[in-house]
């Protein structure tokens, strides 16, 4: 299973995740997350990752230029797109940045498979999320029957997903690679190494 943790702000939990065996460290720029990082420190932070684990920066409807910013003065390796982008917009980073892995966010509604038609030869992995009017970050889940149908892509549950939530998910047999986590490997909002040690070392083994 592919495990993405998201929401970083300090070394000293991403260096617990990547012991375990973390598979991509997300980094925030949405200034709207109180996990929000700036470029700046997203280039101190991602310096000492190593580059076969994916360097994530999450972005909400960034600018073309904001994202060169972000490519250009961070080590990040892969861009998950979790706003309003299109997919001509994806095309253009795509086409500017060819060594970049995609990642795009989808919320869990009714335009949901809709838009994995739209995205799904242009994005490397997709996220599927609780739906939220701030982009994710809810901590919440959502039904997840409605992934039965997914077959064909490679794709990630996020929302409020923690080891219990894992448990239940892995009783349906779903086709998953993976889960993105944030809240689930936190206390009182702060990355915790307990939880992080925790999780993956249930799922990683």
């Amino acid at each position: 299973m592919f495990i993405k943790c998201c929401g970083f702000q300090d070394e000293a939990t991403i260096e617990t995740a990547v012991h375990n065996k973390v598979d991509a460290i997300g980094f925030i720029t949405f200034p709207k997350s109180k996990r929000y990082v700036t470029i700046e420190d997203i280039g101190t932070l991602s310096e000492r990752i190593p580059n076969y684990i994916d360097i994530v920066a999450v972005v909400v409807n960034l600018s073309f230029a904001e994202i060169e910013r972000l490519v250009e003065q961070t080590s990040i390796n892969t861009i998950q797109f979790h706003g309003d982008e299109t997919i001509d917009f994806i095309k253009q980073i795509k086409g500017k940045y060819p060594h970049i892995k995609i990642y795009k966010a989808l919320p869990a509604n009714d335009s949901l498979f809709n838009n994995i038609k739209t995205f799904q030869d242009d994005v490397d992995l997709f996220l599927i999320d609780t739906p939220s009017k701030n982009y994710g970050g809810t901590g919440k889940s959502y039904d997840w029957s409605l992934l039965n149908e997914i077959k064909d892509i490679s794709y990630l549950i996020a929302g409020g997903i923690n080891v219990d939530k894992i448990k239940q998910i892995e009783q349906l047999n779903l086709n998953n690679a993976g889960y993105d986590i944030s809240s689930g490997i936190e206390t009182n909002g702060q990355k915790d190494h307990n939880k992080i040690e925790t999780l993956l070392t249930y799922v990683k083994g």
